[in-house]
């Protein structure tokens, strides 16, 4: 019993000791998690940012070319319109 009592005791005070030599870089470790998990958050926050702003420009030229397009057609329709009114009228001569 003593020894297993010693051996438990003996594994906590041998763990407690190497915690402490090692305190340092497991400090110095967790600091470096934060600091990549900060950073990756930030570049994150960046991307999203740059692909909205991507998108908005998208829906723009979209949004212009489909004017252009309904001014083209309406054009279009002018033009056919003018053209169907000339032959009437020469038809009527």
């Amino acid at each position: 019993m003593e020894k297993e009592e010693g051996a438990k005791g003996g594994f906590t005070e041998v763990f407690l000791s190497k915690l402490k030599e090692q305190s340092f870089t497991i400090i110095l470790m967790v600091g470096m998690l934060i600091y990549q998990n900060k950073i990756y958050n930030e570049q994150v926050d960046r991307y999203e940012k740059i692909v909205d702003e991507k998108q908005q420009y998208i829906d723009k030229l979209i949004e212009d070319q489909r004017q252009r397009s309904i001014l083209r057609e309406q054009y279009l329709l002018q033009q056919r319109d003018a053209y169907v009114d000339d032959l009437i009228g020469e038809k009527n001569k």
